[in-house]
């Protein structure tokens, strides 16, 4: 199957610093992990492996980049103009979305290895989205590994037109023996593609000669964009981080997410992997939402739900 690659100019296991988040985080945990999620957004704020107490996951350093693993729903990355039309009304609707910025519900659980959270659409979500929506965000512990589960409800009586993704980032274990450059992402198969330029979150048609027969791109590569890189359809089914020549310390399956960002400017001590089902829009995207032909379109009373698997992995010293 072939590739396509799209260049993205969108946006040390270390223990978390005082600015990380505050408010409503929930613990899950059991013999390998554990893991803290912010009811806000239902974002992750912490991967820990309890026999090394290592903090796999970005701890949000603002000088870099304040998130961790935002939620992105009903846009992947975004819409032109961070806008569009429905039904001869206009929207405005900024990256990533609505839901990194909304209160979950959390539902209660009876097992410690498990969180669920709920948003449903209220008159607030209706001026940025006019659809009544129902997301749950599940996430479950299994030995070394963190299932995320993303159950998307149409309660209303037209087609429901979204899109919807991760975006958890990881921190480069850095130390005076290892930099950034000295890592990899890593890919379960070769992969040879171009890519084509995206210029403001925006979708360009120029195409560049990119991977070939490849398995891994070192952060040192000069390939490694400002931006980041977007795999629509890839045939690598996990994609990771290692050190140079290694096993991946941390590996992402995308299960049911058929796309996935890159994300890694220069320099950046962390990489994000964003399991993805759409993508951003390109330059000439109909504003109309219902044009926009990469969105899932769920029917009334319909629902659909979709998974990624995030793998902690020992670390190669």
């Amino acid at each position: 199957m072939k590739l396509t690659l799209i260049f993205a100019t969108f946006f040390s296991m270390l223990t978390i610093p005082a600015f990380a988040h505050e408010t409503n985080d929930i613990t899950i945990e059991n013999e390998a992990l554990r893991v803290r999620i912010n009811s806000t957004g239902a974002e992750l704020t912490s991967l820990v492996a309890k026999n090394t107490g290592r903090e796999y996951l970005w701890h949000g350093d603002p000088k870099f980049w304040s998130d961790r693993a935002p939620l992105m729903f009903p846009v992947n990355v975004r819409f032109k103009g961070d806008r569009y039309s429905y039904q001869d009304n206009h929207y405005v609707i900024p990256k990533m979305g609505l839901a990194i910025y909304r209160l979950f519900e959390t539902v209660p659980s009876p097992n410690a290895n498990e969180a669920t959270f709920r948003l449903i659409a209220n008159k607030d979500t209706l001026r940025q989205y006019p659809f009544p929506f129902e997301l749950r965000v599940t996430y479950r512990l299994e030995d070394t590994q963190l299932i995320s589960e993303f159950k998307v409800a149409n309660h209303g009586n037209e087609v429901m037109p979204f899109a919807l993704g991760g975006h958890p980032g990881f921190a480069f274990p850095i130390s005076a023996k290892y930099q950034r450059e000295d890592f990899e992402y890593w890919f379960s198969k070769k992969i040879s593609t171009d890519r084509n330029e995206i210029v403001e979150s925006l979708i360009q048609p120029k195409v560049i000669p990119f991977m070939k027969d490849e398995s891994t791109l070192s952060f040192g590569d000069n390939r490694v964009p400002d931006g980041g890189i977007l795999l629509t359809n890839t045939v690598a089914r996990t994609i990771g981080l290692a050190q140079k020549g290694e096993s991946p310390f941390v590996t992402v399956d995308l299960g049911d997410f058929p796309n996935v960002n890159l994300w890694s400017p220069p320099g950046f001590p962390f990489a994000c992997i964003e399991p993805m089902i759409g993508h951003h829009d390109s330059q000439d995207s109909p504003e109309t939402i219902e044009d926009k032909d990469y969105l899932i379109r769920l029917e009334p009373g319909e629902s659909r739900t979709y998974r990624f698997t995030i793998t902690v992995h020992p670390l190669i010293k």
